[in-house]
């Protein structure tokens, strides 16, 4: 081989140097988009008083997996003496050098989370996706569902939102708002049953 070909390839090691300083950025900017969420959790915890007089609020902010959930005492389970939530709605990231304000799957997501780690944690959320789908609760709204949650949505900051976070956040708050309201009822109804 004597010479190179490929337009792209060609492009690359003609910029390389400038296309990976400019991806060492991403580390700088997932670290951004990471303090900014954390720093939206005392709006959830505000939103959660207001939601319900009893609701807990669950904040873990360094894990891999960051998460702040808004949940009623009876969604918390003692397991080894310490409360962990069952189930939760709220706001949940992949804190990853993927990490971003504005692409799926990199930004991230609201709707309602269960833990699978929990003896019958499958077996709730399998039922919870099946009663959000008979209700007609995922299409309509655009949502997407996992084992780990069962309704969901990404959340991916618009415009020049660097400029001004605060839209960002107050969609966000909305988003949670939106699931307690519509879901929760649903969830009271399948774990009754």
């Amino acid at each position: 081989m004597n010479r190179i070909d490929d337009p792209r390839a060609v492009f690359y090691l003609r910029h390389q140097t400038l296309i990976e300083e400019w991806a060492a950025v991403s580390k700088s900017a997932a670290e951004l988009t990471h303090s900014f969420l954390c720093s939206c959790a005392d709006e959830i915890a505000g939103l959660a008083s207001e939601l319900s007089l009893d609701a807990h609020v669950h904040k873990d902010l360094e894990a891999d997996w960051p998460k702040v959930l808004v949940l009623p005492p009876g969604w918390l389970d003692s397991s080894e003496g310490e409360l962990v939530p069952k189930i939760g709605i709220g706001l949940e990231w992949n804190r990853s050098g993927r990490l971003n304000f504005t692409t799926s799957p990199g930004c991230a997501y609201t709707g309602v989370w269960v833990n699978n780690n929990l003896d019958g944690g499958k077996e709730v959320s399998k039922q919870l996706r099946a009663a959000f789908a008979e209700a007609g609760l995922i299409k309509p709204h655009k949502l997407v569902t996992s084992a780990w949650w069962p309704a969901y949505r990404y959340e991916g900051a618009t415009g020049e939102y660097w400029n001004d976070l605060a839209p960002y956040r107050a969609q966000i708050i909305d988003s949670v708002r939106f699931f307690w309201t519509v879901f929760e009822p649903r969830i009271r109804g399948v774990l009754a049953g």
